[in-house]
Parts: C-alpha cells; sequence; structure tokens
C-alpha cells in the first residue's frame, strides 16, 4: 500500500496539475515496440480486430496506431479498396508506421501526427465504417472520445476498443510504489491514465456514448520475464512505463532503475511463484440508426457480450 506521504505527494502534483507527458516513452520505445510489446501483446490486438468485420471499400479510421502493427493489419484486409486515416502522438512511432504501410501502395491512407481526441474531433459526421483504437483509450477521457467516434461512425458502423486492465503488471506497480513510498520527491509529475478495472467499464463507457456494446470479454497475458532486470527492460522498451520519463526527476533515473530492480529481486527471491501479467479488456460496440437498425448491408452484431 502507498504510504501517506506518496499519497499526498501524489495529491499535490494533481492539484497542480502536473500530470507526466507518455509521448517521450513512446518515442523512445519505437526501434524496439514492435520487438517487444507487438511479439508478446500483438496476436491479442489482432484477436481484437477480429471481432470487427472489416471489407473491401470500408473507410477505417484509426487513433493512436503507434508503429503500424494493427494498421497493416487492417490494410490487408481491405484488399487494396477502401482508406485508413490514422493518427499517433509519437513521431517515432509514426516514423516506423509510415514505413510499414509503404507496402500499401494502391490504399488511401494518411497518417497525422496529433492528439486523438483533437483529430476525430475534425473529422466529418458519418465518415468511418470502423473506427480502431488499440492500448490508448486510456491516455484521453474515455467517455468524451468515444462521444466522437460515435458521431464519426456511419450507422452500424463499429469500434473496437482493446486496453489494459487495471490490475495489469501489478506485481511492477507494486514494487514501483514501494521505491517511490520510501522516496516520494522522486516523483515529479503524476502519471493519469484511465485503465478499466474490467470490460464491463467498456460497456458502461459505450452506452454512455450512445454506442450498443457487442463484444465485451477480458484476457490475459503471462510474460515471460525470468529476472527482475529483464522486466525493468522490457517495460522501458516496450512503452509499458509510459510517462515514466516526464513523470519522475530526470536527474534520478538510473536511481530508480536500480531501486525498482533490487525490488523486484527481492520480490521474487521471496517467493519464485510470483509471474508477471498482463490483463487486459476488449470491446466492440456499433452505432445504431435513427430506427434503431444497423444500417449497413448485411447488418452488424447487436446483442452485447458476456465477460469472460
Amino acid at each position: 500500500m502507498p504510504t501517506v506521504k506518496l499519497i499526498f505527494r501524489a495529491a499535490r502534483l494533481v492539484l497542480a496539475g502536473k500530470r507526466a507527458d507518455p509521448t517521450p516513452d513512446y518515442d523512445a520505445a519505437s526501434p524496439s515496440y514492435d520487438d517487444f510489446f507487438s511479439s508478446i501483446m500483438g496476436v491479442h490486438g489482432i484477436g481484437a480486430l477480429d471481432e470487427v468485420t472489416i471489407r473491401p471499400g470500408d473507410a477505417v479510421v484509426e487513433l493512436a496506431c503507434g508503429t503500424g502493427h494493427l494498421t497493416g493489419t487492417v490494410a490487408q484486409r481491405l484488399r487494396g479498396s477502401g482508406s485508413i486515416r490514422a493518427v499517433d502522438m509519437s513521431s517515432g512511432m509514426l516514423a516506423v508506421a509510415r514505413n510499414c504501410l509503404a507496402e500499401f501502395p494502391n490504399l488511401d491512407v494518411s497518417i497525422e501526427h496529433d492528439d486523438m481526441l483533437e483529430f476525430i474531433k475534425r473529422q466529418h459526421t458519418a465518415c468511418a465504417d470502423i473506427v480502431v483504437c488499440g492500448w490508448a483509450i486510456c491516455y484521453t477521457r474515455p467517455v468524451k472520445l468515444l462521444q466522437e467516434i460515435a458521431r464519426v461512425l456511419r450507422p452500424g458502423g463499429q469500434v473496437m476498443i482493446i486496453e489494459t486492465r487495471a490490475d495489469a503488471l501489478l506485481l511492477l506497480r507494486k514494487a514501483l510504489e514501494s521505491v517511490l513510498a520510501n522516496d516520494p520527491s522522486m516523483m515529479t509529475r503524476m502519471v493519469q491514465v484511465s485503465l478499466p478495472k474490467g470490460p464491463q467499464v467498456l460497456g458502461k463507457w459505450f452506452q454512455q456514448a450512445g454506442l450498443v456494446p457487442e463484444v465485451l470479454r477480458e484476457g490475459e497475458q503471462v510474460l515471460p520475464w525470468q529476472t527482475a532486470e529483464q522486466a525493468v527492460d522490457w517495460v522501458e522498451r516496450s512503452g509499458a512505463a509510459a510517462g515514466f520519463r516526464d513523470g519522475v526527476d530526470a536527474s534520478r533515473h538510473e536511481e530508480l532503475r536500480r531501486l525498482l530492480r533490487r525490488e523486484l529481486a527481492g520480490r521474487l527471491a521471496a517467493d519464485p511463484s510470483l509471474r508477471f501479467r498482463h490483463t487486459f479488456v476488449v470491446g466492440t460496440a456499433h452505432r445504431p440508426g435513427a430506427d434503431g437498425t444497423d444500417g449497413r448491408a448485411g447488418g452488424r452484431a447487436s446483442s452485447p457480450g458476456t465477460p469472460a
């Protein structure tokens, strides 16, 4: 549990509006992101994409496209017909994505460097058949973003969200919390994210935005780490610690890494059965037509899924 000093420190940072920017961590992680994150968690992103129907000719919007791991799959499923409008805040990630999408020269693709909420606000009403957002809705105001998504979707159009669950990497988070509790002054900005506790939270967000939930499920991936050093390295090189660079005193980054490795090593030595687990949630929903129907030829599933 966090100490009173750490809680007080966090509260002061929040009240002062000192919020950590995750972008520098994604910029730094961009060259290794697919090797570290996508190689392990990418299969779950593709599995989430399987929950929506992407047809040749569809207009697809992808928010927080990252390195283009999902974007490339979307492009393949469009089969040379349709469009992709993608956005991300990290210039490093976008450089990788543009290179990835160069193999689809006949597809109408555009990639922008911007905040995803500001980007979706600029899109025309009812202009998209599919909207995809992987591992990023936590960085914005979820319901506000989904309201804008509902606006840009055509009747029957679908949205897919995959996001880290609030209890993910609990072992690592507890170790970091313990380190910071001993010296809260290390923390100079607050990492604030809206991670859902379970798929039912996604369902609630969908409904508040005027969308009809379809699939709501959760999953878990045990990460193949054997040592504390591997864990800390993976977190930094996969972007999982987004906000770290901006949230901690820059002069003490290496000190924090050292203390975190020591804390993790101690916990693993005390209980060798401990595992690092990345839990996540998947949700899809659609925009109903004015008469309550799906509004697209072929229809869309409209009954909410049951959380796993």
